[in-house]
């Protein structure tokens, strides 16, 4: 697909954008739209893949050549000894080394397929302005977390992993409730759904109390400022909690549709499926690093590093047992989470009883989102924590026909 044809339909979606009309609810996929997806996401798709397989040659190349080793030995030459300092050091190289290596690869995800297929309505100057935002908090938070694990391994070099597994529970927990008040703000603008959609509002929050769920405030996700895409979500825990709803829903989705989306986020606390998470997270977490330290020893054998895990130069061993145990845990924890979305869309469709309106909210999403409605088996395997748009619309018309009869 070249460049003339994506133009010229990111031309016509602004055109329809500018018109306003009613939302009403939708039976088949715009085959335009369709046509722009499946160019799309085969791009990603590609794209992805050959930076991953580059990204692990990487990896390796690291890893044999023991660079951080050679780093360390450099640190210590010019009398840096200091074990937080070194390890201060490495993350500082590191953050650098592979921000300034991600850059151009960020930016050809922004300008050659977000922009080039209307997803993304950010000029490069403003990207960028977020790229260097979205790293600056990035270091903040990664910074004192490097320096906290390996105090983790020096001090406690035996039982590290256990006391990783508490402490990333708690930065779990905390950073579930800073979510909404503190780290969307940052890339987002929010403003109350009450003073644009009073009515709107209202009706959401009847909704979520008589099912037994307490919030108290809605709130516009301001995205079209910056993209074309649409989604909803229920963030936060206790006084954090609230709803957020993209501005590009609120002109295009009904206020079933709406509803519907909301109910499924809802369905996940009534399921209790966030302390479900939780309880995952901490078992797959508990079970990489256990393993990582049941392996660390003869893989730093093997390749020629320390045995010493809370040497920081051995982080490219820590590093391969991580991503290879991730890439393994990932597959029974991403099959457990696409049933958890079947089951909260049940959810959903119980509390929204037409089944049409599900059908459409999903026939809208994928169309103004360019989803792959159909994926392959090994991405749905290996990368999706939600059923395919096809398989969810299957069941919806199982339901719409069980309705008929």
């Amino acid at each position: 697909m070249d460049d003339q044809y994506v133009q010229e339909h990111s031309e016509l979606e602004e055109t329809k954008e500018s018109i306003p009309t009613e939302p009403v609810l939708v039976t088949e996929f715009d085959p335009k739209r369709r046509e722009l997806a499946i160019a799309y996401t085969r791009t990603a798709r590609r794209y992805s893949i050959r930076l991953m397989i580059i990204s692990f040659i990487i990896s390796i190349g690291v890893l044999l050549s023991k660079a951080t080793v050679l780093f360390r030995d450099l640190l210590n030459e010019y009398s840096i000894e200091n074990p937080y300092i070194i390890v201060g050091i490495f993350f500082i190289v590191g953050f650098f080394i592979v921000n300034i290596a991600e850059l151009p690869v960020s930016f050809y995800l922004h300008s050659r397929l977000s922009r080039r297929y209307g997803l993304s309505k950010l000029t490069n100057k403003r990207w960028l302005l977020r790229y260097v935002k979205g790293n600056i908090v990035g270091f903040l938070i990664s910074f004192p977390l490097f320096e906290g694990f390996y105090w983790l391994l020096r001090t406690f070099p035996d039982i590290w992993w256990f006391w990783a597994t508490l402490i990333l529970i708690l930065f779990t927990l905390i950073f579930s409730n800073l979510v909404p008040i503190i780290i969307l703000p940052l890339f987002f603008k929010f403003d109350p759904l009450e003073d644009t959609h009073p009515e709107l509002s209202a009706e959401l929050v009847e909704m979520t109390q008589h099912i037994g769920i307490k919030i108290t405030r809605a709130f516009i996700w301001r995205i079209g400022e910056i993209a074309t895409t649409s989604n909803a979500a229920l963030l936060g825990l206790g006084n954090t909690r609230r709803i957020i709803i993209a501005d590009t829903m609120l002109d295009k989705y009904t206020t079933n549709e709406i509803k519907w989306i909301l109910a499924h986020e809802i369905g996940h606390y009534k399921h209790h499926d966030f302390w479900k998470k939780i309880a995952i997270i901490s078992f797959t977490t508990f079970l990489i690093f256990l393993l990582t330290h049941l392996m660390f020893t003869p893989l730093a054998t093997v390749f020629g590093y320390s045995s010493v895990i809370g040497d920081v130069s051995g982080i490219p061993v820590i590093g391969l047992c991580f991503w290879v145990l991730s890439f393994i845990i990932d597959i029974p924890s991403l099959w457990y989470s696409r049933k958890q979305e079947a089951a909260t869309d049940d959810f959903a469709s119980s509390i929204i009883m037409d089944p049409f309106v599900a059908k459409s909210l999903f026939i809208k999403m994928a169309d103004q989102n360019l989803s792959d409605i159909d994926p392959p088996w090994w991405e749905k395997l290996f990368f999706m924590s939600h059923p395919s748009i096809s398989e969810r619309i299957r069941e919806v018309e199982k339901n719409i026909e069980h309705s008929d009869t």
